[in-house]
């Protein structure tokens, strides 16, 4: 009898799991699809095409009625008890409310759209269509078109419900950006059009892109005009820094604990760079060693010759070192970087996840001006070094090998949200893992990796600077050049991007989460009688996605094993 009443209590948990868990995948996929058709531009860029060529509704109305269903997602969401869903359903849960809450802070508390006048360029940009071959050329030339004919009213509306004072920083860099798409818009868009056989459709794009080039203009125009009301006035403040950091990525420590976690890892990579440089060279200082090192680069007409190099040697040795699971032949491709898309040195440019044919990623590099000096373009060139670890960054096992095990989760919201301390924080992580297992070897390689740990831990300490304890753009630039070893021109462009992007602190963030959160699986192991290996903790981690840290803590080591970094 007792067993059998056993048995029916069991039976009657599995079916309210069960009738709970449906529920719940419902919810989460609405709101996925919701999130896609307010933000046309997440779902061109996930591989989700019926969203090509469609723009936001950023009218008052518009925004208001996506804050209030913004308010209401995260309602339900907060009525879901986390402690009811398996591992994955809560990496789900937590990355849902992670986009919510961030695109909810931006608009609310940053008053993004009423702020930051780079927003409008990236909703009208155009790169998406013609970066990657997904569809028939005569289907994203249609999508190219209804873009730029409804651009034109999208910008003057976005133009008009600017504030007039606006950060300086925040002015002159989307004056540069806007400048650079028009440039885009007039050439590379246009010559990517070119193969059109029909002259019809051929013209028709022609038109459409000469008047978004001229609504542009007359918003470069209408930005220019009000370089005489420009503020200092950038910084969130303490209270809105920290909350940020929470309603983006899930993760909630002070700023004393922010700055203690910072400042100490800057000293551990200070404190290595010296003992790097010393064992090269005890006879001459840190700084010169590391200049002569950083010094050794190839020829500019070379550096993607040496970069592939770098990425099939960095492939074989994360088979052989048995870092990590490599579970398909995704193609990547090191390429020079398309014009429409020189906005950096180095990135990855991956297809949407759930584009229906197989498509290449690309490990995108920027060659030097070619209109520039012979001994400008020289200098843009990075070092062997300093190369090798944006390879590391970027491909092996950085971010490509990351896209690669994101694209075979089968759960629809993990391949398509993750949080950027997740995915920036593993990047950072694998080139600190790289020199740790051997994966790149020599005291020039190390130097290479701390220079780039360096920038990074300067960034942290520049964004608690400039955006709650007053530090001057001025200052931050000093810092950069200073600590960071970066030349006046890399400084700069890192100080302003700090006015404008405060969570530029993920990197060292993420890093740091994910070194606890692997010693303490290996700790839980240990205890347990088992065995580490790095292997296994990687292909746990990377099974979860992007999701945000906290959640991926939790699935890994229990939901008691507490917040990332607290302790």
């Amino acid at each position: 009898m007792l067993r059998f009443a056993h048995i029916l209590l069991l039976a009657i948990s599995l079916v309210a799991t069960a009738s709970f868990a449906q529920p719940f995948d419902t919810l989460g996929s609405e709101l996925l699809d919701g999130m896609i058709a307010r933000s046309p531009l997440l779902g061109v860029r996930l591989g989700v095409h019926a969203s090509d060529g469609r723009l936001p509704d950023h009218s008052a109305e518009g925004v208001a009625a996506t804050t209030a269903w913004l308010d209401e997602s995260l309602a339900r969401l907060a009525a879901v008890d986390p402690a009811s869903l398996g591992n994955v359903r809560q990496a789900e849960r937590a990355a849902l409310i992670a986009r919510l809450s961030g695109w909810r802070f931006s608009w609310v508390e940053e008053r993004s759209l009423e702020r930051d006048p780079r927003g409008p360029l990236n909703v009208v940009g155009l790169a998406q269509y013609i970066s990657r071959d997904y569809a028939p050329l005569h289907q994203r030339a249609r999508a190219v078109i209804a873009v730029a004919k409804a651009a034109p009213a999208y910008l003057a509306m976005r133009e008009a419900r600017l504030d007039r004072a606006i950060p300086h920083t925040w002015l002159e860099t989307s004056i540069r950006q806007a400048r650079g798409t028009i440039s885009f818009v007039r050439d590379d868009v246009h010559q990517a059009f070119e193969p059109l056989t029909s002259e019809t459709l051929r013209s028709e794009v022609g038109v459409a892109l000469g008047g978004l080039a001229v609504a542009l203009e007359g918003y470069v125009a209408a930005l220019e005009g009000r370089r005489e009301e420009t503020t200092d006035d950038f910084a969130l403040g303490e209270e809105r820094f920290l909350a940020k950091l929470r309603a983006s990525h899930g993760i909630d420590l002070p700023l004393e604990r922010l700055e203690e976690l910072f400042e100490a890892d800057l000293a551990r990579n200070r404190a290595a760079l010296r003992e790097a440089a010393n064992a090269i060279d005890p006879d001459r200082k840190p700084a010169a060693v590391l200049a002569s090192v950083l010094a050794d680069k190839p020829a500019p007409d070379q550096v993607l010759a040496v970069a592939a190099a770098q990425v099939a040697k960095l492939r074989t040795g994360v088979i052989e070192l048995e870092l990590m699971s490599v579970p398909g032949e995704d193609p990547l491709s090191v390429v020079e970087t398309p014009p429409f898309l020189r906005y950096n040195f180095a990135f990855l440019n991956g297809p949407g996840a759930f584009e229906p044919k197989p498509l290449p990623s690309f490990y995108y590099i920027t060659p030097p001006n070619p209109d520039w000096p012979a001994e400008q373009q020289a200098a843009y060139v990075p070092g062997t070094v300093d190369l090798l670890f944006a390879s590391v960054h970027e491909a092996w096992p950085g971010h490509f090998l990351q896209s690669v095990h994101r694209r075979r989760i089968e759960s629809r919201i993990l391949r398509s949200l993750g949080s950027s301390a997740t995915s920036e924080g593993w990047a950072h992580y694998a080139e600190e893992l790289a020199w740790e297992t051997g994966l790149t070897k020599g005291e020039e390689a190390h130097l290479g990796q701390l220079v780039n740990a360096l920038l990074r831990d300067v960034r942290c300490l520049s964004a608690i600077g400039l955006h709650t304890d007053g530090m001057s753009v001025k200052r931050s630039q000093r810092m950069f050049r200073k600590v960071a070893y970066q030349d006046p021109g890399n400084a700069e462009q890192q100080a302003w991007r700090g006015t404008f992007d405060p969570m530029y602190l993920i990197y060292t963030l993420g890093k740091l989460a994910i070194f606890e959160m692997r010693e303490d699986y290996r700790a839980q192991l240990e205890a347990r009688g088992e065995t580490f290996r790095l292997k296994d903790f990687h292909d746990a981690f990377l099974s979860y996605g992007s999701a945000p840290l906290p959640a991926i803590r939790a699935a890994l080591l229990g939901p008691d094993a507490g917040p990332p970094l607290s302790r």
